[in-house]
């Protein structure tokens, strides 16, 4: 019943986002602007020309372009209120992402070679489609999971160990260097590259986390380094250190976002004029009805919109996703709805974030599938030990 009702939710939000996203974004003019400024080769808003070519093939330097001319607006510094909504954007996408990299590795799913576990053509599917639309629908084949501790383990506990290298080098690197002031810091022709590679992040993520582990796999020598890596007590703490580092990314630009936004709107005479309207919580976290009819006047003004769905509807993917995942585990007697678990998400999301929230979920079923399985070893050496206990009693009483 929970996965039918998970699910049948996933289905609603995919389809309502191809309506947010794509229809919207076709009714308003934003593609048909976005192909205008293409078909010139120029950059919105700014118009200058830049190279066509980056990776030789042409029908994916075609796609590259429309997106450039996409995030061109973004990111250029000329719409305040867009780079600072992508700012939180990013910070709670690439929590997105960490939960999605390791719900895609975990044994449960990799040993039976679920869609979830495709990670890697996952992401690059959202880069190109929306994660508002992608996905829902690929969370729709995650399994619910139990008190199993095989549903949370790992093969490795190198996999998890790579995690943030990976994120650092494949996302926050290139997201960083995509941002850097153009011509002020980088050339506009490395901006626009520097854009460009900044789509293929999902792959950037498995090359270096793929180096990463395999460098360190090499170094398993022995039968016991290999039960260490597949130890829950191991896997557990190195899980820990990847959820803090996920909840820092989510905290940082959440706090920082919304403190610049409630500066503004409190004291709006620090900033230039049009700063105040631009950094107000309603432009930067409420999007346009996409039934409103509303048309966008320039490419910036339909990215954002855009942008604002896609950010909106993974909020809601991976909360539901989270809510499900952590209900069965933790209050299997609440059934569908729980109380005190949408509490703790509304809670957690007002301090952290949605995706921090998210994080912080399925962090705490972790603990508790983990705790279960620790205690069962215990018990299993305790009853080993008594066991050898008499008969070794046995041995000297015959």
């Amino acid at each position: 019943m929970l996965l039918v009702v998970r699910n049948t939710i996933l289905i609603g939000l995919a389809a309502f986002g191809y309506v947010a996203l794509w229809k919207f974004a076709s009714d308003n003019g934003t593609f048909a602007s976005m192909q205008e400024w293409s078909s010139q080769n120029r950059l919105p808003g700014t118009g200058e020309a830049y190279a066509t070519e980056f990776t030789r093939w042409h029908w994916l330097d075609e796609f590259l372009r429309g997106l450039v001319t996409f995030f061109w607006p973004m990111v250029n510094g000329t719409r305040p209120g867009s780079s600072l909504m992508c700012f939180y954007f990013a910070g709670q996408g690439i929590v997105a992402w960490i939960l999605t990299a390791l719900e895609g590795q975990r044994k449960l799913n990799k040993d039976n070679w679920r869609i979830v576990s495709l990670t890697t053509a996952y992401g690059l599917l959202f880069q190109g489609l929306g994660i508002g639309i992608v996905g829902p629908i690929f969370f729709a084949f995650s399994p619910l999971g139990d008190r199993s501790t095989s549903s949370v383990l790992f093969q490795h506990k190198t996999d998890v160990d790579a995690m943030i290298p990976a994120t650092i080098g494949g996302i926050i690197i290139p997201t960083i260097l995509m941002s850097l002031h153009a011509p002020m810091t980088v050339s506009l022709e490395q901006k626009v590259d520097l854009i460009r590679l900044w789509q293929f992040f999902p792959l950037l993520f498995r090359c270096v986390q793929r180096i990463w582990s395999s460098f360190f796999l090499v170094r398993l020598n022995t039968y016991r380094d290999e039960l260490a890596e597949k130890s829950s007590r191991n896997q557990r703490q190195a899980l820990r250190r990847v959820y803090i580092f996920g909840l820092c990314c989510a905290a940082i630009p959440h706090f920082g976002t919304i403190a610049v936004s409630m500066v503004s709107l409190l004291f709006p005479t620090f900033f230039a004029h049009d700063i105040p309207a631009q950094f107000h919580p309603a432009n930067l976290f409420v999007p346009v009805s996409p039934f409103s009819g509303k048309q966008a006047g320039t490419v910036s003004e339909g990215a954002h919109w855009f942008l604002q769905w896609d950010m909106t509807i993974m909020f809601l993917t991976y909360l539901v996703w989270a809510y499900f995942a952590v209900v069965k585990v933790i209050y299997p007697k609440s059934g569908i709805f729980s109380t005190s678990l949408l509490l703790h998400l509304a809670g957690w999301s007002l301090f952290f974030g949605p995706m921090g929230a998210a994080l912080l979920a399925i962090w705490e079923r972790d603990d508790i599938i983990f705790e279960a399985e620790e205690q069962k070893i215990k018990s299993r050496k305790v009853s080993a030990d008594e066991f050898a206990s008499l008969s070794q009693a046995a041995d000297k009483s015959s």
